[in-house]
């Protein structure tokens, strides 16, 4: 036996094929002497990070949408002075796309590198880039920076663009962690499509290594060519295999 996993967000489903301690098929092996170090368990929540992320940003947003970024031209600008820069930012547009009648959904993140100035990312609805860079400046208060705006492609499917944000952003709470607090990787709007996995267990030794797509699906493949993803659970050091469908007209 083992366990089935799908989630479907917007145009993607993803299918996840795993063992657990509590499911697995008689004499499945499994890796002994897993690593069950911090550093093993902090993988495991950024990759369920980065699957929150994904069905977040798959559910909600689509070609179009805006992917903008908030510079800080001041490399001494603060986590907190920007923290309290972003919150204020999201207030000010909220009023503006309630006043225009546009759906408020955002995904917001802030990256703090080293070696770069901290800024913000922003997921959002299409909103004037005048718009956009005049709310920022009244942010700033007298300070400078300024906004850069990228469009969302067609493909559906933003795994690449959650990937990159959750990479960009470790730096980030590594400082909270230092300094003792506590924060979320990434915030979003309240009244946002929030895909919940559905999970069924497979009375079936193991799984078929060759996916098909259902009717109206096609496959996605990653960046090797394959379209079964397979892996070892860092904890548990059962295997899983995955794959992701993705709806076509």
């Amino acid at each position: 036996m083992y366990v089935k996993r799908v989630v479907t967000a917007g145009l993607v489903t993803e299918t996840k094929k795993m063992y657990t301690t509590r499911v697995h098929t008689k004499g499945c092996r499994r890796e002994k002497n897993r690593d069950k170090t911090k550093d093993a368990q902090a993988k495991v929540n950024e990759r369920k990070a980065e699957e929150n992320l994904r069905w977040l940003l798959n559910a909600n947003f689509g070609a179009g949408d805006y992917h903008i970024v908030l510079h800080y031209y001041d490399k001494q600008t603060t986590l907190k002075q920007a923290e309290e820069d972003k919150a204020k930012f999201l207030r000010r547009l909220r009023k503006v796309c309630r006043s225009q009648g546009i759906p408020w959904k955002y995904v917001a993140c802030t990256e703090t590198k080293r070696m770069t100035n901290v800024h913000h990312h922003i997921i959002l609805p299409p909103i004037g880039v005048d718009v956009l860079s005049q709310i920022w400046e009244e942010t700033l208060e007298g300070r400078v920076g300024n906004v850069s705006i990228k469009p969302l492609d067609k493909r559906g499917n933003h795994a690449k663009l959650a990937n990159y944000l959750i990479k960009e952003t470790r730096r980030t709470m590594e400082r909270y962690k230092e300094a003792g607090k506590r924060c979320k990787r990434f915030s979003s709007a309240r009244d946002m499509i929030r895909p919940e996995p559905k999970y069924q267990i497979i009375a079936a030794a193991t799984w078929c290594k060759e996916p098909r797509p259902r009717k109206g699906y096609v496959l996605l493949k990653d960046e090797d060519g394959n379209t079964m993803r397979t892996g070892i659970h860092e904890l548990t050091g059962y295997p899983w295999a995955e794959y992701i469908e993705l709806r076509i007209a």
